[in-house]
């Protein structure tokens, strides 16, 4: 039997923004970098947001730290969509993130799909049309930011729609005298 592949994490202490994606896509966990799908659109979003100062490929994942950017999913289990991932997965990954957050203390906590907020604040009253954003709730002392999913499958929104909810994280990158 083959051993599962792992994504992993690019985390670094005192985070400006921790990126949380939903789960690996299978390319993303075999090439061992983030948001590797051929039609993904994160990489260009964040260097035309102005999150990154040069343009970036998948390949390039591991400097995102370098500008106090990290990056980790909700569920570490690569499959081929959300569809196929499971209560117990949701939980265990939900833990996980918890003490992910705890640790890194991020000022920013960027979910990268709608459907990730209420998997990770189950408890909230559902809210219908839950607007991209900076959000009422947050988690050890981050705030939280909900992101449209910038897989290429999420046709539901535009690009310049995308953009401008990416562009609300610029006052988090910028350096907070001591």
């Amino acid at each position: 039997m083959s051993r599962p592949i792992s994504l992993p994490d690019r985390l670094a202490p005192d985070l400006k923004i921790l990126f949380v994606g939903i789960n690996p896509g299978l390319r993303s966990a075999s090439l061992g970098h983030h948001y590797a799908g051929h039609s993904n659109r994160f990489w260009k979003l964040l260097y035309e947001a102005n999150l990154v100062p040069e343009p970036l490929t998948y390949r390039e994942d591991g400097r995102l730290p370098d500008w106090g950017l990290g990056l980790t999913n909700l569920v570490s289990r690569p499959t081929a969509g959300m569809e196929s991932l499971t209560p117990r997965d949701y939980a265990t990954g939900r833990l996980a993130l918890m003490e992910k957050i705890r640790q890194y203390r991020p000022r920013v906590i960027a979910l990268l799909g709608m459907t990730l907020y209420p998997m990770l604040f189950p408890l909230e009253p559902r809210q219908p049309g839950r607007k991209p954003g900076l959000q009422q709730v947050t988690l050890y002392d981050s705030n939280i930011v909900l992101l449209p999913n910038p897989s290429g499958r999420n046709a539901a929104y535009p690009y310049h729609s995308m953009l401008a909810a990416f562009r609300t994280l610029v006052p988090w990158t910028i350096d907070v005298p001591e």
